[in-house]
């Protein structure tokens, strides 16, 4: 018994003794109070300084938007003393000009302006005011002027073509010859081998590529263009028609005009054929439908122009010239007979597949001739649509050619003068915030 309360006495005293790694709250409370030792103390300024000394290498340091190398900067970090300094607010932007918008509107007009005078045509052939020949007449005459031309502009592009690649010949050949004059003067003279003074080398090509240069083109000016082109060595150059045959006896110009002769006839064949088809279209439709139908057609072709087409365009727009074809096609199925459908739907053609052909060439051409076809538009139109309402004469059309061009030139001076308004409100910002653009060199000097 006396051993086993001397074992409970020392678990008891073993229990209350205090464990070194364990504190009590109020120990821990006394350790806060208690003041920081040397060591502490040290390793505290230590790290302020390092704080400092890295915020002031911040500051001091230039910050580049780049990941690629490293920065005393984190990944997301933003310089807001830098940040809009490189704001740009419409950096491409180019104001508008009053009399440069008003040139550009004339395309517009001309369009405007051809649709008019087709549907003017139309109703006077309904009304039987105008008979189908003269007109179909009229404009194949116009048609045929302005094919002739467009031939004489086609010709003056050959030859000012013919006249580049002659001059580019004769400074290649001039080039050629004072390389190869330079290189005789360094290395013996041979066709294309040069014998080493050294015993111990066997005789070789010579690296001279002005010999080289001239012995491959003595050899192609020997070889028949027949060979060539058996064994497509030589190619047609681009942009070459494929109507172009370089084995016809013909010039490729007279090969132009004669494929030309042929889709006309083409046309004019398939058209006698398809005249009667064409007047049964529609039987069974009224006459409203086919008003709403044309007129959607219509405004159709008009939206979808295309008004800035170059002089590589060879074909309008394919949704516009569809359009104006098919509403030509509905309105001629209202006509009484054949011969008035096969005059408005060759009409048509003329009006617009191959008028907007001629307009934009001219327009590249010369720009008087495109402001007179514009003013020649605008009288017709006027005085078509005046005449067509009013049911007059030649009075009627006189007042509606003043009053047409009058409301012309104000409505072009007006949408001028509400888009140079608008271009106010033109906002476009570019900062460092967006992505970068690479620039690409198309060549490389």
């Amino acid at each position: 018994m006396s051993s086993l309360a001397a074992l409970t006495a020392a678990h008891d005293s073993a229990s209350s003794a205090p464990d070194p790694e364990r504190l009590a709250p109020g120990d821990v409370y006394d350790r806060s109070l208690r003041r920081p030792s040397a060591a502490d103390a040290a390793l505290n300024a230590r790290k302020r300084r390092e704080r400092a000394r890295s915020a002031s290498r911040m500051r001091k340091s230039h910050y580049k938007k780049l990941l690629w190398f490293k920065q005393p900067f984190p990944d997301n970090y933003t310089d807001e003393e830098t940040f809009l300094d490189h704001l740009q607010l419409n950096p491409r932007l180019q104001p508008y000009e009053f009399w440069s918008l008003m040139a550009d509107s004339t395309v517009i007009v001309q369009q405007m302006a051809s649709v008019a005078i087709f549907c003017c045509c139309f109703v006077a052939i309904v009304q039987e005011r105008v008979p189908p020949v003269t007109v179909v007449s009229w404009a194949s005459l116009c048609t045929v002027l302005a094919w002739i031309l467009w031939d004489y502009w086609m010709g003056q592009e050959e030859v000012e073509a013919s006249e580049t690649a002659a001059l580019v010949a004769r400074t290649d050949a001039e080039d050629v010859s004072s390389t190869s004059s330079a290189g005789s003067t360094t290395e013996p003279r041979g066709l294309a081998f040069t014998l080493s003074k050294d015993p111990g080398k066997k005789p070789g090509h010579a690296h001279n590529a002005s010999v080289t240069s001239v012995t491959s083109m003595v050899s192609n000016l020997s070889e028949p263009p027949d060979s060539k082109l058996a064994t497509g060595s030589m190619q047609p150059p681009d942009g070459q028609p494929p109507y172009v045959d370089p084995a016809s006896l013909l010039s490729p110009r007279n090969q132009r005009r004669l494929a030309t002769a042929k889709s006309a006839l083409l046309i004019y064949a398939a058209l006698l054929g398809l005249s009667p088809i064409l007047k049964s279209l529609t039987r069974s439709t009224t006459s409203d439908s086919i008003w709403a139908i044309s007129t959607w057609l219509l405004g159709m072709n008009l939206a979808f122009f295309d008004y800035g087409g170059g002089t590589g365009t060879h074909l309008p727009t394919s949704i516009s010239t569809n359009s104006a074809l098919m509403a030509s096609t509905v309105l001629a199925s209202r006509l009484p007979s054949t011969t008035h459908v096969f005059s408005l739907t060759l009409f048509s053609i003329e009006v617009f597949g191959l008028f907007p052909i001629f307009r934009r060439e001219l327009r590249s051409r010369s720009w008087t001739g495109h402001l007179v076809l514009t003013i020649a538009l605008i009288v017709g139109a006027s005085g078509g649509i005046f005449v067509t309402l009013t049911g007059g004469g030649r009075g009627a059309w006189i007042a509606g050619v003043i009053l047409g061009s009058v409301v012309t030139f104000i409505g072009m001076a007006i949408c001028s003068l509400w888009l140079i308004s608008l271009q106010k409100y033109k906002n476009e910002i570019h900062g460092p915030w967006d992505p970068a653009r690479p620039i690409i060199r198309k060549r490389y000097d």
